[in-house]
């Protein structure tokens, strides 16, 4: 189930930067012929090796969110503050006296 939830989102998310990038290109009036033949192999490969560390920093920050989100969802037990216990022990000796 997570897996298709990270599979989703990234299909989403590829298909919203496509959307976007070729909204950019074409309000600004660019021929993307034109750009894949200026841009060179070695720029070609900066950029994959960029699109790929992107990747790997999103899939981090989505575990940590993941593993943060299941930590919070435990019930945490809460300390008992001090005039808590006080109140506590009073009650008690008070119900013991009146044995």
């Amino acid at each position: 189930m997570f897996k298709n939830n990270r599979e989703e989102l990234y299909s989403l998310s590829n298909q919203f930067i496509e959307i976007f990038i070729a909204d950019i290109f074409s309000k600004n009036k660019v021929n993307m012929d034109e750009i894949r033949s200026k841009v060179s192999d070695d720029q070609r490969e900066k950029l994959k090796k960029t699109v790929d560390q992107l990747k790997v920093q999103v899939e981090e920050f989505i575990n940590s969110n993941n593993t943060k989100s299941i930590t919070e969802k435990e019930p945490k037990e809460q300390p008992s503050s001090p005039l808590r216990e006080k109140l506590k022990q009073a009650k008690a000796e008070n119900e013991d006296t009146e044995k």
